[in-house]
């Protein structure tokens, strides 16, 4: 299961790149949360798969210790890694350069990236 997850999060990478760099040369000075929002959503996907896999497959049945701190910690990564990140996007401005768009992809990015290491790490952690 975590090949997938992987090869998800690459495929939506790649495509949200190439989106990045494309519309940062058509309009440079679109607002600054839009390509930080843009970054947030590339890794959501497979952060989701993963955190939504620590919940076990079985109704009824009490997830592990590791699964459920796994999970807990994945979602609080996720809510501090978002509002921090959106606090340095607050604090650049209100427009952008075409230099900065790739940064504020990149601050979307790293938002999430801890949060999905998280799950995978509680995903791959004997049951």
């Amino acid at each position: 299961m975590t090949v997938p997850i992987v090869s998800l999060a690459l495929l939506g990478i790649a495509v949200i790149i190439s989106r990045v760099a494309l519309s940062s040369l058509a309009a440079p000075s679109r607002d600054p949360h839009a390509y930080w929002a843009l970054g947030l959503v590339t890794p959501l996907p497979a952060w989701l798969v993963a955190f939504l896999g620590l919940l076990g497959t079985q109704p009824g049945v009490k997830p592990q210790l590791v699964s459920s701190a796994a999970w807990v910690l994945s979602s609080a990564a996720a809510l501090v890694g978002a509002i921090t990140t959106e606090a340095y996007v607050r604090r650049g401005g209100d427009s952008v350069e075409a230099q900065h768009a790739g940064r504020l992809w990149r601050l979307g990015l790293l938002a999430l990236l801890p949060a999905w290491g998280i799950a995978l790490i509680g995903y791959a952690a004997p049951r």
